[in-house]
């Protein structure tokens, strides 16, 4: 089983997880945490330690908003087989995992394919259309 979980700043997180609520019209089996602005990050690093505590024994991805922020920051450190990070997670990688996290593959083939499904769900809509004159 994949367990996984947000961390970002402020409730950026929630939001997402609120989303693909709505979406898929049920609960969804992530958890969240938000980097506190006016903290050093020991509350978010005791957070995640204990997520990874629980869930040990099972695959885990995290995701976080932004490469070299403090949410990604504090996960490079237990990266290894069994527990990956994506960063720069957004609503289309979010939904992509979702969509593709039962079946039965690879977990970093997993990975990759929310990684492309977040790339490829940001779009310049005018290349679409065509420039306006």
């Amino acid at each position: 089983m994949i367990k996984s979980l947000i961390i970002t700043h402020g409730d950026l997180g929630k939001e997402l997880i609120k989303v693909c609520e709505k979406i898929f019209e049920k609960n969804i089996d992530i958890e969240c945490i938000c980097f506190n602005w006016e903290e050093d990050g020991t509350s978010a690093i005791n957070k995640l330690e204990n997520f990874i505590e629980k869930n040990k024994g099972n695959k885990i991805m995290i995701f976080t908003d932004m490469f070299g922020g403090s949410p990604s920051n504090i996960c490079f450190e237990f990266v290894d087989k069994n527990i990956e990070v994506i960063t720069g997670i957004n609503l289309p990688g979010l939904l992509k995992f979702l969509t593709y996290r039962e079946k039965n593959m690879d977990f970093k083939k997993l990975a990759k394919i929310v990684k492309k499904g977040a790339i490829e769900g940001v779009n310049i809509i005018g290349e679409y259309l065509g420039e306006k004159k």
